[in-house]
C-alpha cells in the first residue's frame, strides 16, 4: 500500500469544521441510518461491528444501545475524544445494551486478530484514497470481517452522483455559521479538491479536502476484487431507499464477504 505520512483528513476535523460536520446531520437521519444498518448488516444482538471511521460515535453509540458491540476507529483525535466523552455522558444502559470502544487508528491499516461480524463506512467518509489505496482499503476491510460478514458503504463522491449534482461554488447556512464550498475537479486524475471557508461573526477558518471520484462500476469492481459480493446498491440509508440511479443524492452499497 502506498501510505502517506500525512493526509488532509488527519487535521481537517477541528474548530468550526468539526462543528459543521456535527450540525450537518439531523437526529432523524441518524435514527434512520441506525435502523437501516441494524437491518441490513443482518446480525444478532451481541455481534461485533466495526465502524470505520466512527467520527464522534454518532452511529456507534446508538448501535451499541440496541445490543451490538461496536469498535469505532478514527484518525481524528478530536472525534475520538468526543466519542469517549459521549460514552461517559451516556445514561445507564440496559443489560441488553452492547459495548463500545474507540481507537485512534487509520482505516487503511487497522487490523484485528478477531474478525468482525459486520462493518460500516458511513457519513460520506469514502473517496479519500487513490485507486491503489482504495483497493487496499477494501482488502483490509475484507480481512477484518468473518466470511459472510456484511459491509455497508455510504458515499456521495460517486461519479453518477457528484458529477451530476455537484457544483463549483455553493453557500450553506448552518445555524449561526456560513460555509462556502469551492470545488476544483481534475478530470485526468478523477481528483476533487474542495476548499471550505467557515464564517461566524468575525471569525473565519478554511480547510482543504481531497476526494477521488469513482463510477459506480469502478467501485463495484474494486469491492469484488477485494473479496466482496455486492448485494445491493441503494440511494439512501433509510426505510424509503430505492435502487441507485444516475443523479441520486448518495450511494449506499450493501456487500458481503465471500
Amino acid at each position: 500500500m502506498n501510505t502517506q505520512t500525512h493526509t488532509w483528513y488527519q487535521d481537517f476535523f477541528t474548530g468550526m469544521a468539526l462543528e459543521a460536520w456535527t450540525r450537518g446531520i439531523s437526529p432523524q437521519q441518524t435514527a434512520d441510518e441506525v435502523e437501516f444498518v441494524a437491518r441490513n448488516l443482518n446480525v444478532k444482538p451481541g455481534a461485533n461491528i466495526l465502524d470505520a471511521p466512527c467520527g464522534n460515535g454518532r452511529l456507534s453509540h446508538p448501535l451499541a444501545a440496541i445490543g451490538l458491540n461496536v469498535t469505532g476507529i478514527d484518525t481524528s483525535t478530536h472525534y475520538i475524544a468526543q466519542a469517549e466523552q459521549a460514552k461517559r455522558d451516556r445514561p445507564p444502559q440496559s443489560k441488553k445494551a452492547g459495548m463500545t470502544r474507540f481507537i485512534s487508528a487509520d482505516m487503511q491499516t487497522y487490523q484485528t486478530d478477531n474478525p468482525f461480524d459486520g462493518a460500516i463506512c458511513m457519513g460520506n467518509s469514502f473517496g479519500y484514497f487513490d485507486r491503489t489505496n482504495t483497493s487496499a482499503f477494501f482488502s483490509q476491510m475484507a480481512s477484518n470481517l468473518k466470511t459472510g460478514g456484511r459491509f455497508i458503504l455510504d458515499s456521495m463522491m460517486i461519479a453518477e452522483t457528484f458529477l451530476v449534482n455537484g457544483g463549483e461554488r455553493e453557500w450553506l447556512q448552518l445555524d449561526d455559521m456560513r460555509m462556502l464550498i469551492q470545488n476544483d475537479y481534475d478530470c485526468r486524475n478523477n481528483r476533487l479538491t474542495t476548499q471550505y471557508t467557515f464564517l461566524r461573526g468575525g471569525q473565519e477558518e478554511t480547510r482543504t479536502a481531497t476526494h477521488y471520484i469513482y463510477t459506480c462500476g469502478e467501485l463495484c469492481h474494486m469491492l469484488e476484487t477485494a473479496g466482496f459480493a455486492v448485494m445491493e446498491l441503494l440511494d439512501d440509508a433509510s426505510p424509503d431507499a430505492q435502487s441507485y440511479t444516475l443523479g441520486a443524492d448518495r450511494l449506499v452499497a450493501i456487500c458481503r464477504k465471500v
